[in-house]
Parts: C-alpha cells; structure tokens; sequence
C-alpha cells in the first residue's frame, strides 16, 4: 500500500495524452472546466484505492476503476454556445426534437483530434455516461436522470467507431434537457441555467468470447438496509449483485443480496 500524501481537497485528473495508453494512467481528461459529480467521485474512489487499500488479502484480483477519460463541463458550453443549442433546449420541445437538434450539431473542433486518438488505440464496448455538475450530490442524488449510451465499438473501420463515438456524447448532452431531467432540476430546486454536463468515456469490463463481449458481474451498494436479515443491521449497508451489466440490479430483478459486515447469513 503507498503511502497517502497530503489529503487534497479535490482529487487531480491530469490531460488527455495520445499516448494515454502506452502509460499507467487510468484516468485522464478532455477540455477545461469542471470534471462534473459523477466523474469526480470516480477520480476519489480510484485515489482512496491507490493509497488507502489494502489489496493483499485480494491477490489475483485487480481492485481499480475502470479506465476512463472524462470530456470536461467546457466542451459542453462550447457546444451549446456554437450551435445555438440553448433556445431549443430551453423550450418546450419534445425529447425527440431536442435530440436531433443536437445529434445534427457539431462537437468543438478542438476535442475531435484526442476523441479521435483515443477510439484509434480503445476496441472494448464502452459506456459513455453523464457526469453533470448536480450529479452525485450528497442529499440530492441524481441517479438515472441523465442518460448513458452502451456503444459496442467493434466495428472494423475507425472512422464509424469514431462517429459512433461523436453521436454518443451529443446524445449524452442532450438529454441534460429532456423533459425528465427539467422535472426533477425543477422538484429539487435547481435552476436550469446552472446544470452543466460533463461526459464519461469508460471501458466495460468483461472478457470475449469468440465475437462476443461478455461483462462479467455488476453491482449496487447502498449505506442503509431497509430489510436486514439475520445478525444484519439497517446501518451495516446491503449490496446487490447480478450476472452482466447493471439493468438486472437497477430494474430490481433476481439478484444476489447480502450484507457486506455478514456475507454468509441467509
């Protein structure tokens, strides 16, 4: 385990290199401004396991976020601002109209070199996610209120990936304004004009399959157990696991449930 330094009051993510994936990093980012909630939680987590866990007791299983880069909430504002996107996403258009509005809109010139770099060197399914400014706050969580698009990212040519790619964060950006997101901006006090969005580029992990990718186990932790059995308390926390990508344990299907301080009580 290394050894901490100082405790920062907001965790580094340092720029974006076309050589990214010839280094160590797991984490790097696009642009300027702020990384968003989401993406800055990530960037702690994978801070607190560099230098706060213990992996001995875990030899032969790699403990770590996956690897992602982050478009900062910058790029977002360019976007919005070039393409005279704020008066329709203000509006009252329909989710529909919105997202092709903005899926017809052009991505700032300056990111499209690195996005480029990055699909070129990446060929695993990834997970282009939100990471807004209100995301992953402490009393307000905003959990599925923006959107994530799954992209295989196995075609053969660079230049569909790529545009694959493109769509993807356009599409991510839009649905800051669908009319789901406004309600709940809306119910919680928030002011429109505030919410920026920050975008996630991350890999999914899994293994292959002849031509197949298969994520491997995916799961939720939550700090309060509203029906804890056994020896287990409401405050020692209940985890959900489920085979795949999270929609089983999201969706609130089969699942396997348990409480992290007592694994084995049925």
């Amino acid at each position: 385990m290394v050894k901490r330094p100082d405790r920062l009051a907001k965790t580094q993510v340092g720029p974006f290199d076309r050589r990214f994936y010839d280094t160590d990093k797991r984490i790097s980012s696009i642009g300027s401004g702020s990384l968003g909630g989401k993406a800055q939680g990530l960037a702690l987590l994978d801070d607190l396991i560099s230098y706060d866990f213990d992996s001995s007791p875990f030899a032969g299983i790699d403990v770590s976020v996956p690897t992602m880069t982050v478009i900062r909430t910058g790029v977002f504002d360019a976007f919005m601002e070039r393409n005279d996107l704020y008066e329709v996403a203000y509006s009252e258009a329909s989710d529909d109209r919105i997202t092709h509005a903005f899926l017809r809109a052009d991505l700032p010139f300056e990111v499209l070199g690195d996005l480029r770099a990055l699909i070129e060197q990446v060929h695993t399914p990834l997970a282009i996610r939100s990471s807004s400014l209100m995301e992953d706050a402490t009393y307000e969580p905003f959990a599925g209120v923006y959107a994530t698009k799954m992209i295989p990212n196995d075609q053969y040519r660079v230049t569909t990936r790529f545009h694959n790619l493109v769509q993807a964060i356009k599409y991510i950006y839009a649905s800051t304004f669908y009319r789901s997101a406004k309600n709940y901006r809306m119910a919680t006090g928030h002011d429109h004009q505030n919410e920026k969005m920050g975008v996630i580029i991350q890999e999914v992990v899994g293994k292959r399959y002849r031509n197949r990718f298969y994520p491997e186990l995916s799961g939720v932790a939550r700090s309060y157990n509203f029906y804890p059995v056994g020896k287990a308390k409401h405050e020692d926390g209940v985890i959900n696991l489920a085979l795949g990508l999270g929609k089983t344990v999201v969706d609130g299907g089969i699942s396997w449930i348990y409480s992290p301080v007592y694994p084995r009580v049925g």
